[in-house]
């Protein structure tokens, strides 16, 4: 004889409910995180640094010296330098890189590395001015689009002269 009595419908238990939600948390989270892992494209530049000098009375003038870390610095990258205190603050000469070098006014001039500056190579940027004149000189470096910099580097120097006493950071 066979049994006909249907059987009562089996729905989802709850014991299955929370299993399935626990296997689905790590899924949903791997695939949020994988889209924005896959837009950051940016090169990683590395910890580059960029110092202030006093330069060398009567020899070499005040400025910046920019070293570039593990990997080059790029074509593009931009050096905007800007003085207080003074009335002009001269002409910027570049040595150890390639470069132009525009003035925007008589206290601002802007530095376009126009080359690569090879890993771990130093470019200087040099003004006229004579370190016995007060002073202050400022600049920032700022990265092409597609670049960034490493977690350490130093996008900031600065010039300070009183009357031949000078300190750079």
């Amino acid at each position: 004889m066979v049994d006909t009595t249907p059987s009562p419908a089996r729905g989802v238990s709850r014991r299955s409910l929370v299993k399935g939600a626990a296997w689905s948390v790590p899924v949903i989270a791997v695939a949020a995180a994988t889209p924005l892992a896959a837009a950051s494209t940016a090169t990683n530049v590395g910890n580059f640094s960029l110092d202030g000098t006093c330069g060398v009375l009567g020899v070499l003038g005040p400025g910046f010296t920019l070293t570039a870390g593990a990997v080059a610095l790029p074509v593009g990258t931009v050096i905007n330098i800007t003085g207080s205190g003074i009335a002009n603050i001269g002409v910027f000469s570049v040595t150890g890189g390639t470069a132009n070098v525009n003035v925007l006014s008589p206290t601002s001039a802007q530095i376009t590395l126009t080359a690569p500056l090879a890993a771990g190579a130093t470019a200087a940027f040099r003004t006229t001015l004579s370190i016995s004149v007060a002073f202050g000189l400022s600049a920032t470096l700022t990265l092409p689009s597609g670049f960034v910099a490493g977690p350490t580097a130093k996008a900031t120097g600065g010039v300070n002269a009183t009357l031949v006493l000078c300190s750079s950071n």
